[in-house]
């Protein structure tokens, strides 16, 4: 499994980013978790190249429960390999990003600044491996 997540900005929360590493490294054994934080430029588009499947994350999208991103993953590694994930900043994302994601998930009816969004993606993103994976993390 090949999983990229983009970060719109750059994180500076020493606390945010000691957790996101420790889930990181978690990850190893199931696949490729890759952390890419860009400063874009205007409203350049910031989808990685290698990325076959593009989600964008937004208050308005789809709200899959923990197995639910499990199944998408899956769904979405098989057909497509790389999958990249878009974290806005604080004021979401800009158009040309948006406008090219092929699907737009929602963390939840709550607005979570960037930092813990980031954080919140990273951690699913872990658990829905293991539940692929059928390791005890996951105790739905």
């Amino acid at each position: 499994m090949r999983l990229v997540v983009v970060q719109h900005g750059r994180l500076r929360d020493a606390h945010v980013l000691a957790l996101r590493a420790e889930y990181l490294k978690r990850f190893q054994r199931f696949g490729s978790l890759t952390v890419v934080e860009k400063e874009p430029k205007g409203e350049a588009v910031l989808w990685p190249d290698s990325a076959r499947w593009r989600v964008a994350l937004d208050e308005r999208g789809e709200q899959p429960t923990s197995a639910g991103l499990a199944a998408l993953l899956r769904k979405w590694t098989m057909a497509h390999g790389e999958v990249a994930f878009l974290v806005g900043d604080a004021y979401g994302h800009h158009a040309p990003s948006r406008a090219t994601a092929q699907a737009v998930l929602s963390l939840g009816a709550l607005t979570l600044p960037h930092p813990l969004a980031h954080l919140l993606l990273i951690e699913q993103l872990y658990r829905a491996a293991t539940i692929l994976a059928g390791t005890p993390y996951h105790h739905g």
